[in-house]
């Protein structure tokens, strides 16, 4: 685990997150600034703040497992959040189409949730040099006016897990777990 840490801490600082996230993000035109602080969120924090505890997470993982259509156009099973791959997406619609087990996915999840810890300021650090970053030159739709309204907006509740934003949902219709790497790489099959 301390090695792992350290990867983090050599690979996924905040210039290089944001280094890797920008032209993913610039490269979705549904991204907008809540998606950009979710990913920056998710890649700094992991999955903790979606479990508040195991029978809920299998609750809400059934019923999305059941609603689950065929992969989107372009939708990769592994998305890493983090220039090192360290954490990711694991999307939930090419994972069941590829014969992915439901009971695996959930303990991945659960036990990356516990392991990938990091500190707050993690995630404040990463979201303030997007902010710098914005103030310069706006990056496909996300900009510096957005970015400000929702940085006062989340500051003031302590930063928390936030949702997509509405254009993202209607156009990528998520589905994920957060995973980490180790974790993904068990479970994804073969």
């Amino acid at each position: 685990m301390a090695i792992l840490a350290t990867i983090f801490i050599l690979v996924c600082t905040p210039t290089a997150l944001i280094d890797f996230a920008i032209p993913k993000w610039k490269a979705d035109k549904n991204v907008r600034i809540e998606d950009a602080y979710k990913w920056t969120y998710q890649a700094t924090r992991g999955g903790e703040h979606a479990v508040p505890d195991a029978e809920s997470a299998r609750e809400w993982l059934d019923n999305e497992w059941k609603t689950l259509g065929k992969p989107m156009a372009g939708e990769l099973m592994w998305e890493p959040l983090c220039p090192g791959g360290e954490i990711g997406r694991l999307n939930l619609r090419p994972f069941k189409t590829q014969e992915g087990k439901e009971d695996n996915l959930l303990e991945a999840f659960l036990t990356s949730s516990r392991e990938y810890k990091s500190e707050q300021s993690s995630f404040v650090d990463a979201w303030l040099e997007l902010g710098k970053r914005l103030m310069k030159r706006s990056v496909g739709k996300l900009d510096y006016k957005s970015w400000t309204k929702l940085d006062a907006e989340m500051k003031a509740k302590n930063y928390p897990a936030i949702h997509h934003s509405e254009s993202y949902e209607k156009a990528n219709h998520p589905a994920y777990r957060i995973l980490t790497f180790d974790w993904a790489q068990q479970i994804i099959p073969k």
